[in-house]
């Protein structure tokens, strides 16, 4: 996979690009010319300064440049055409270096039961990394994550490694996430594609208290009643539904991990009004806010009821 290659077709979208780095990695394995590497597993969710942990493995491809990771006894450095498994609850930190100018890579990960691509750049000439992600709903969200946990169980540095099982089980992993892509671009249909950016943009906004039906559909161009219907027939669940859901649900994670109170939550997550946000949060769990977080209070430190990342407390 030759960074010119790449730089050649990076006018192309997130999703093409991925899928060529997909399928030019998928080749090299076959070759047996791959490079795959994994820290450490130790350190499980640990809070360490400077570092953070997901709760979900990530899968990570070097374009250009390099990233060097760190973590809290452990290092390595992730280059062009380069793969890495990072675990769920492995501590670490992802320093990007640049090289002619650019750097770039391609992170997978699975969040709220959706497939995560993410291509991020950083430039030279500008500042900050820029970060062009695309989601795509599938059923096999958890065998991404399945794949991944196995391959990072295998790789065991001080016992017997299992390396034809860690190749067998990427290229499994590499071939279904390319499946899942093509699968996304079959035939869509506009009332599809509607809906999907629907979803894009009520979890991009869920912490607006203008996010609703009729924003929605001005954004879609079209009426709330039609949004509303073309969402019910495709999803079997209305949209208005579908967004407290997403609230709720948003909200039970905090009142699992966070000392917010009540009504900072119930802003946070969009709600115009502590006392509407109770209400809704009965409707949806049959628990009042309070007593939800009193009933998880002895098990919010299950993987589950975990958020995404754990950020270090400030030294």
């Amino acid at each position: 996979m030759p960074p010119k290659r790449l730089k050649l077709r990076a006018a192309a979208s997130t999703i093409a690009l991925i899928e060529e780095v997909l399928l030019l990695q998928l080749q090299q394995i076959e070759r047996s010319t791959y490079v795959l590497r994994f820290p450490p597993l130790r350190d499980y969710v640990m809070e360490a300064a400077g570092l953070h942990f997901h709760f979900s493995p990530e899968f990570v491809i070097g374009l250009t440049g390099a990233s060097h990771f760190h973590f809290i006894h452990d290092e390595f450095s992730l280059g062009a055409c380069e793969m890495a498994v990072i675990p769920a609850g492995i501590p670490h930190r992802e320093v990007p270096r640049i090289s002619a100018g650019v750097f770039q890579n391609v992170v997978v990960s699975v969040y709220n039961q959706t497939v995560c691509l993410q291509l991020q750049s950083q430039h030279s000439t500008r500042e900050g990394m820029q970060v062009d992600q695309c989601y795509l709903d599938s059923p096999k969200f958890a065998l991404l994550a399945a794949y991944l946990n196995e391959m990072a169980e295998f790789h065991n540095p001080h016992g017997t490694e299992q390396p034809l099982g860690i190749k067998g089980l990427l290229l499994a992993y590499l071939d279904t996430l390319r499946s899942i892509i093509i699968q996304s671009r079959k035939a869509p249909t506009i009332e599809k594609l509607k809906i999907s950016q629907v979803k894009k943009l009520v979890q991009e906004h869920l912490g607006s208290s203008s996010l609703s039906v009729r924003w929605l559909a001005e954004l879609m161009h079209c009426s709330p009643d039609y949004l509303s219907h073309l969402f019910h027939i495709e999803t079997q669940e209305y949209l208005a539904s579908y967004i407290n859901r997403q609230r709720v649900d948003a909200a039970m994670e905090l009142l699992k991990t966070s000392a917010l109170t009540i009504s900072e939550i119930a802003f946070g997550v969009g709600f115009e009004s502590p006392a509407y946000f109770s209400q809704v949060f009965k409707q949806v769990t049959f628990k009042t806010p309070q007593d939800y977080r009193r009933s998880v209070e002895r098990s919010y430190v299950e993987l589950e009821g975990r958020p995404k990342t754990i950020f270090a407390k400030p030294a």
